[in-house]
Protein backbone atom coordinates (compact mmCIF):
# COMPACT_ATOMS: atom_id res chain seq x y z
CA UNK A 1 0.00 0.00 0.00
CA UNK A 2 1.27 2.93 -0.82
CA UNK A 3 1.66 5.96 1.71
CA UNK A 4 -0.79 8.93 1.36
CA UNK A 5 1.11 12.53 1.10
CA UNK A 6 0.18 14.68 3.38
CA UNK A 7 1.50 18.31 3.59
CA UNK A 8 0.77 21.04 6.05
CA UNK A 9 -0.35 24.84 5.93
CA UNK A 10 0.81 26.23 8.84
CA UNK A 11 0.69 30.18 9.87
CA UNK A 12 -0.98 33.08 12.56
CA UNK A 13 -4.52 33.53 12.30
CA UNK A 14 -4.82 36.22 9.77
CA UNK A 15 -1.99 35.79 7.61
CA UNK A 16 -3.98 33.58 5.03
CA UNK A 17 -4.25 30.37 5.82
CA UNK A 18 -7.45 30.21 4.87
CA UNK A 19 -7.45 32.00 1.32
CA UNK A 20 -4.87 29.63 0.06
CA UNK A 21 -7.06 26.73 0.81
CA UNK A 22 -9.89 27.81 -0.31
CA UNK A 23 -8.43 28.48 -3.82
CA UNK A 24 -6.26 25.41 -3.95
CA UNK A 25 -9.92 23.44 -2.55
CA UNK A 26 -11.59 25.33 -6.02
CA UNK A 27 -8.35 24.30 -8.36
CA UNK A 28 -8.39 20.42 -7.08
CA UNK A 29 -12.04 19.76 -6.90
CA UNK A 30 -12.54 15.88 -7.90
CA UNK A 31 -9.31 15.05 -7.50
CA UNK A 32 -9.68 13.51 -4.49
CA UNK A 33 -7.52 15.93 -2.21
CA UNK A 34 -8.66 15.66 1.12
CA UNK A 35 -8.67 18.14 3.38
CA UNK A 36 -8.12 18.15 7.52
CA UNK A 37 -8.80 21.64 9.48
CA UNK A 38 -7.00 22.28 12.49
CA UNK A 39 -9.46 25.19 14.34
CA UNK A 40 -7.99 26.81 17.12
CA UNK A 41 -11.61 27.61 18.37
CA UNK A 42 -14.74 25.18 18.97
CA UNK A 43 -16.32 26.40 15.77
CA UNK A 44 -16.03 25.19 12.50
CA UNK A 45 -15.60 28.58 10.19
CA UNK A 46 -12.35 27.58 8.53
CA UNK A 47 -14.03 23.74 7.20
CA UNK A 48 -17.16 25.48 6.40
CA UNK A 49 -15.24 28.13 3.79
CA UNK A 50 -13.62 25.34 2.94
CA UNK A 51 -16.46 23.06 1.81
CA UNK A 52 -18.10 26.04 0.33
CA UNK A 53 -15.30 26.23 -1.58
CA UNK A 54 -15.46 22.62 -3.57
CA UNK A 55 -13.50 20.68 -0.72
CA UNK A 56 -13.90 17.89 1.29
CA UNK A 57 -12.99 18.71 4.89
CA UNK A 58 -12.73 17.31 8.41
CA UNK A 59 -12.54 19.00 11.51
CA UNK A 60 -9.92 18.51 14.57
CA UNK A 61 -11.40 21.49 17.08
CA UNK A 62 -10.26 23.22 20.34
CA UNK A 63 -6.05 22.89 20.02
CA UNK A 64 -3.40 22.10 18.36
CA UNK A 65 -3.24 18.34 16.46
CA UNK A 66 0.36 18.28 17.21
CA UNK A 67 -0.67 18.65 20.86
CA UNK A 68 -0.80 16.02 23.60
CA UNK A 69 -4.84 16.55 24.24
CA UNK A 70 -5.60 16.64 20.41
CA UNK A 71 -2.99 14.43 18.51
CA UNK A 72 -5.46 11.15 19.20
CA UNK A 73 -8.52 12.94 17.49
CA UNK A 74 -5.93 13.64 14.52
CA UNK A 75 -4.95 10.45 14.33
CA UNK A 76 -8.42 9.30 14.19
CA UNK A 77 -9.30 11.68 11.69
CA UNK A 78 -6.21 10.67 9.76
CA UNK A 79 -7.15 6.84 9.96
CA UNK A 80 -10.51 8.06 8.63
CA UNK A 81 -9.58 9.69 5.52
CA UNK A 82 -7.15 7.00 4.67
CA UNK A 83 -9.91 4.43 4.51
CA UNK A 84 -11.41 6.70 1.98
CA UNK A 85 -13.27 9.67 1.30
CA UNK A 86 -16.39 10.66 -0.99
CA UNK A 87 -16.02 11.76 -4.31
CA UNK A 88 -18.12 13.43 -7.20
CA UNK A 89 -21.14 10.68 -7.68
CA UNK A 90 -20.88 9.06 -4.40
CA UNK A 91 -18.03 6.93 -4.81
CA UNK A 92 -15.57 6.34 -1.66
CA UNK A 93 -12.00 6.68 -3.32
CA UNK A 94 -8.40 6.20 -1.55
CA UNK A 95 -7.50 9.97 -1.00
CA UNK A 96 -4.76 11.47 -3.65
CA UNK A 97 -3.23 13.17 -1.08
CA UNK A 98 -4.20 15.51 2.79
CA UNK A 99 -3.75 19.02 3.19
CA UNK A 100 -3.78 19.75 6.62
CA UNK A 101 -4.74 23.60 7.95
CA UNK A 102 -2.52 23.66 11.43
CA UNK A 103 -3.80 26.07 13.97
CA UNK A 104 -2.17 29.31 14.11
CA UNK A 105 -0.01 28.02 17.27
CA UNK A 106 0.45 24.43 16.34
CA UNK A 107 4.47 23.24 15.80
CA UNK A 108 4.80 20.98 12.96
CA UNK A 109 8.32 19.88 13.99
CA UNK A 110 6.54 16.92 16.11
CA UNK A 111 4.66 15.96 13.04
CA UNK A 112 6.76 12.81 11.84
CA UNK A 113 7.23 11.63 15.25
CA UNK A 114 3.45 11.35 15.73
CA UNK A 115 3.08 9.73 12.86
CA UNK A 116 5.70 7.28 14.01
CA UNK A 117 4.15 6.99 17.68
CA UNK A 118 0.46 6.41 16.03
CA UNK A 119 1.50 4.05 13.51
CA UNK A 120 0.37 5.97 10.89
CA UNK A 121 3.55 6.27 9.57
CA UNK A 122 2.64 3.26 7.26
CA UNK A 123 -0.02 5.23 5.99
CA UNK A 124 1.17 8.62 5.47
CA UNK A 125 4.27 10.40 4.80
CA UNK A 126 5.30 14.23 5.48
CA UNK A 127 5.41 15.98 1.24
CA UNK A 128 6.13 19.14 2.80
CA UNK A 129 4.94 21.97 5.00
CA UNK A 130 3.85 25.53 4.12
CA UNK A 131 4.36 28.59 6.37
CA UNK A 132 1.97 31.12 5.18
CA UNK A 133 3.43 34.85 6.77
CA UNK A 134 1.95 38.23 6.71
CA UNK A 135 5.09 40.34 7.47
CA UNK A 136 3.31 42.96 9.11
CA UNK A 137 1.81 40.76 12.08
CA UNK A 138 4.73 37.96 12.74
CA UNK A 139 7.33 40.47 14.81
CA UNK A 140 6.39 39.46 18.20
CA UNK A 141 5.26 35.98 17.83
CA UNK A 142 8.33 35.27 16.00
CA UNK A 143 11.10 36.49 18.62
CA UNK A 144 8.33 35.57 21.54
CA UNK A 145 6.76 32.30 20.56
CA UNK A 146 8.48 28.56 19.96
CA UNK A 147 5.86 27.34 18.39
CA UNK A 148 5.66 30.16 15.78
CA UNK A 149 9.57 29.83 15.26
CA UNK A 150 9.13 25.87 14.93
CA UNK A 151 6.63 27.06 11.73
CA UNK A 152 9.31 28.46 10.10
CA UNK A 153 11.98 26.09 11.17
CA UNK A 154 9.76 23.01 9.48
CA UNK A 155 9.10 24.55 6.52
CA UNK A 156 9.89 23.45 3.24
CA UNK A 157 7.87 26.85 1.64
CA UNK A 158 7.47 30.17 3.25
CA UNK A 159 4.56 32.49 1.48
CA UNK A 160 5.14 36.23 2.26
CA UNK A 161 1.73 36.43 1.77
CA UNK A 162 0.01 40.46 1.07
CA UNK A 163 3.01 41.99 -0.17
CA UNK A 164 1.13 44.37 -1.94
CA UNK A 165 0.26 46.45 1.06
CA UNK A 166 3.32 45.69 2.82
CA UNK A 167 6.36 48.21 2.16
CA UNK A 168 9.59 46.98 0.45
CA UNK A 169 11.47 47.71 3.38
CA UNK A 170 9.41 45.50 5.80
CA UNK A 171 9.33 42.88 3.35
CA UNK A 172 13.13 42.55 2.91
CA UNK A 173 13.62 42.80 6.81
CA UNK A 174 11.01 39.65 7.09
CA UNK A 175 13.32 38.00 4.53
CA UNK A 176 16.52 38.00 6.67
CA UNK A 177 14.96 36.83 9.69
CA UNK A 178 13.44 33.98 7.86
CA UNK A 179 16.78 33.17 5.80
CA UNK A 180 18.43 33.08 9.63
CA UNK A 181 15.78 30.93 10.74
CA UNK A 182 15.77 28.32 7.88
CA UNK A 183 18.47 28.89 5.01
CA UNK A 184 16.80 25.77 3.66
CA UNK A 185 13.12 27.12 2.60
CA UNK A 186 12.02 28.69 -0.56
CA UNK A 187 10.37 31.79 0.59
CA UNK A 188 7.61 33.50 -2.63
CA UNK A 189 5.85 36.80 -2.33
CA UNK A 190 2.19 36.29 -3.09
CA UNK A 191 -0.86 38.64 -3.43
CA UNK A 192 -3.74 37.12 -2.10
CA UNK A 193 -2.57 33.98 -1.38
CA UNK A 194 -2.27 32.83 -4.90
CA UNK A 195 -0.16 30.12 -5.71
CA UNK A 196 -0.13 27.21 -7.98
CA UNK A 197 -1.46 24.22 -6.82
CA UNK A 198 1.92 22.37 -8.22
CA UNK A 199 4.05 24.58 -5.90
CA UNK A 200 1.90 23.89 -2.74
CA UNK A 201 1.28 20.31 -3.58
CA UNK A 202 5.29 19.69 -4.79
CA UNK A 203 7.13 16.42 -2.62
CA UNK A 204 9.76 17.86 -0.51
CA UNK A 205 13.17 16.77 -1.74
CA UNK A 206 14.42 17.53 1.16
CA UNK A 207 11.32 17.31 4.15
CA UNK A 208 12.15 20.25 6.77
CA UNK A 209 9.63 18.49 9.18
CA UNK A 210 11.90 15.25 9.28
CA UNK A 211 15.48 16.94 10.34
CA UNK A 212 14.14 19.29 12.73
CA UNK A 213 12.09 17.00 15.33
CA UNK A 214 10.02 18.06 18.51
CA UNK A 215 8.80 16.07 20.92
CA UNK A 216 4.50 16.43 20.98
CA UNK A 217 2.25 18.21 23.22
CA UNK A 218 5.64 19.53 25.14
CA UNK A 219 5.78 22.73 23.73
CA UNK A 220 3.51 25.74 25.66
CA UNK A 221 2.38 28.81 23.71
CA UNK A 222 4.73 31.02 25.85
CA UNK A 223 3.55 34.77 25.63
CA UNK A 224 -0.12 34.47 25.01
CA UNK A 225 -3.52 32.97 26.20
CA UNK A 226 -6.74 31.85 24.80
CA UNK A 227 -10.17 33.22 25.90
CA UNK A 228 -13.67 31.96 24.64
CA UNK A 229 -16.23 34.76 25.04
CA UNK A 230 -19.84 33.13 24.82
CA UNK A 231 -22.60 36.28 24.01
CA UNK A 232 -26.53 35.84 25.84
CA UNK A 233 -27.27 38.06 23.36
CA UNK A 234 -27.28 39.76 19.94
CA UNK A 235 -24.43 42.16 19.49
CA UNK A 236 -23.54 45.05 18.10
CA UNK A 237 -20.79 44.95 15.25
CA UNK A 238 -19.67 48.17 15.75
CA UNK A 239 -19.48 47.78 19.83
CA UNK A 240 -17.57 44.73 19.68
CA UNK A 241 -14.68 46.02 17.14
CA UNK A 242 -14.14 49.05 19.49
CA UNK A 243 -13.37 46.65 22.35
CA UNK A 244 -11.31 44.47 20.45
CA UNK A 245 -9.69 47.43 19.01
CA UNK A 246 -8.98 48.58 22.58
CA UNK A 247 -6.73 45.50 22.96
CA UNK A 248 -4.14 47.00 20.39
CA UNK A 249 -1.06 45.10 19.97
CA UNK A 250 -2.26 42.28 22.75
CA UNK A 251 -4.62 40.68 20.28
CA UNK A 252 -3.16 38.65 17.84
CA UNK A 253 -6.35 37.00 16.52
CA UNK A 254 -10.37 36.85 17.10
CA UNK A 255 -12.44 34.53 15.25
CA UNK A 256 -15.97 32.75 15.95
CA UNK A 257 -19.62 32.76 14.86
CA UNK A 258 -21.79 35.28 16.33
CA UNK A 259 -25.31 36.75 16.65
CA UNK A 260 -25.16 40.10 15.97
CA UNK A 261 -27.86 42.52 15.35
CA UNK A 262 -28.33 42.00 11.66
CA UNK A 263 -27.73 38.06 12.06
CA UNK A 264 -25.28 35.42 12.31
CA UNK A 265 -22.15 36.34 11.46
CA UNK A 266 -18.61 34.04 10.87
CA UNK A 267 -16.32 37.57 12.69
CA UNK A 268 -12.60 37.63 12.07
CA UNK A 269 -10.13 40.27 13.67
CA UNK A 270 -6.71 41.08 12.12
CA UNK A 271 -4.44 43.39 11.17
CA UNK A 272 -6.83 45.80 13.00
CA UNK A 273 -10.30 45.17 11.57
CA UNK A 274 -12.89 42.84 11.97
CA UNK A 275 -14.65 41.27 8.84
CA UNK A 276 -17.86 39.60 8.65
CA UNK A 277 -19.74 37.07 6.49
CA UNK A 278 -22.95 35.27 6.53
CA UNK A 279 -23.25 32.71 9.17
CA UNK A 280 -26.02 29.87 9.78
CA UNK A 281 -27.38 29.50 13.22
CA UNK A 282 -25.35 27.99 15.69
CA UNK A 283 -26.10 26.51 19.39
CA UNK A 284 -23.66 28.85 21.15
CA UNK A 285 -22.91 32.65 19.76
CA UNK A 286 -19.43 32.98 20.67
CA UNK A 287 -15.42 34.41 19.84
CA UNK A 288 -12.08 33.11 20.45
CA UNK A 289 -9.16 35.09 21.37
CA UNK A 290 -5.68 34.65 20.62
CA UNK A 291 -3.30 37.35 22.97
CA UNK A 292 -1.24 38.64 25.45
CA UNK A 293 -2.50 39.03 28.73
CA UNK A 294 -2.19 42.35 30.30
CA UNK A 295 -3.74 44.50 33.09
CA UNK A 296 -5.37 46.76 30.62
CA UNK A 297 -6.00 43.96 28.60
CA UNK A 298 -8.31 42.23 31.38
CA UNK A 299 -10.17 45.90 31.77
CA UNK A 300 -10.87 45.39 27.78
CA UNK A 301 -11.76 42.02 27.54
CA UNK A 302 -14.42 42.90 30.42
CA UNK A 303 -15.73 45.27 27.88
CA UNK A 304 -16.12 42.73 25.07
CA UNK A 305 -17.69 40.15 27.02
CA UNK A 306 -20.49 42.94 28.23
CA UNK A 307 -21.54 43.32 24.08
CA UNK A 308 -23.16 40.51 24.51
Amino acid sequence: MNAIPLWVVAGLLGAGKTTLLRRLARATAGQGLAFVVNEFAAVDVDAAAVERAGGQAFVVSGGSVFGRFRASDFARVLERVADGVPALGGDIISPSGVVVEASCLSDPRSLPRLLAETGLDARFHVAGVTAVIDPRLLTWPLLALPNIRGQVESADLVLLNKADVRDERTIEAMQRKLGTINPDARVLRCVGAAVAPSILLAESVRCRAGLVDAAFGCRPDYGCAREWVAFSRPVAQDELALGLDALGDDLCRAQGIVRTTGGWKALAWHAGALSAADAGTQAESSLALIWRPSEDGARHLKRIRRCG
